[in-house]
């Protein structure tokens, strides 16, 4: 139950932290930074947050075409005759389901 719970957490941050809307909160909480504690927003500072969003950009684009190559496949399941469909949702699965399905 934890495995799964964790799981579950895992994949809903994953999409939480892909959001465009977390680049928006991040830009608030830098103004917000900017404005009340401007001393310690220093170099350092800035390359973190820097860091941090281009690796929220990097993660979102490869989500987009992560998401775009599983509808793709999906597709190319469906319309081949003779091929398994449950195999067409095996992204709602764990990691480890996944490994085990291809063993």
């Amino acid at each position: 139950m934890t495995h799964s719970i964790l799981h579950q957490g895992l994949d809903a941050s994953g999409r939480v932290f892909t959001h465009p809307v977390s680049l928006l909160a991040m830009a608030l909480f830098v103004g917000a930074w900017a404005v009340f504690e401007r001393e310690t927003l220093d170099w350092h500072a800035a390359a973190t947050l820097i860091t941090f969003a281009m690796a929220v950009v990097i993660e979102r684009n490869a989500r987009r075409d992560t998401t775009a190559l599983q509808a793709k496949l999906d597709e190319l399941i469906h319309a081949t005759e003779g091929a398994r469909n449950e195999i067409a949702a095996v992204e709602n699965q764990s990691i480890e389901e996944i490994e085990a399905r291809r063993r």
